[in-house]
């Protein structure tokens, strides 16, 4: 055991480690995203790097609201409003109204979108974290799905109160 300078309390690393799984979660997306940015550069990929899920998904399906991609992407929809102003800015997708409902806005991706969407297919970063993978001993993919699922079939409230009971 270690003592904290900071509370002056007998604390052990194990405990101190398991408690900023949030903060470390975090840290590895802010991380992978930081990363991501020059070899984006290097190819002229002007995508956001936490907007590719979307650019990918209007290619395969195009003309979808906010709801729809909410709903694919399995983001909040509040979220996904966020990064369609941007993406527009940059000239990469278009916003209509639906011919069939005018309260509902359609998304697609305009020609220079489609070759964002293009050069990002070609230029997919699967082999690289498969070695990353492979470096740590740990499908990292699964891994981060596992954690997922788990916790959306188990929140950390009710994780709590079975300990603590």
């Amino acid at each position: 055991m270690q003592s904290s300078p900071l509370i002056n309390m007998p604390i052990t690393i194990n405990k101190l480690s398991h408690s900023f799984i949030g903060k470390q979660a975090d840290d590895l997306s802010n991380l992978i995203r930081e990363q991501v940015k020059p070899i984006y550069e290097s190819l002229g990929i002007v995508v956001p790097v936490k907007s590719c899920s979307i650019i990918h998904y209007l290619n395969k399906f195009d003309d979808l609201s906010v709801t729809d991609l909410a709903k694919h992407l399995k983001q909040s929809h509040q979220l996904i409003k966020q990064k369609l102003p941007k993406m527009q800015k940059l000239g990469l997708i278009e916003s209509r109204s639906d011919k069939n409902d005018k309260r509902r806005t359609t998304y697609h991706l305009t020609e220079f979108g489609k070759k964002q969407a293009n050069l990002l297919n070609e230029n997919s970063l699967i082999n690289i974290y498969k070695s990353l993978s492979e470096e740590i001993n740990a499908n990292l993919h699964e891994v981060l799905n596992n954690a997922i699922n788990g916790l959306k079939q188990k929140d950390l409230l009710a994780r709590f109160n079975e300990k603590n009971t």
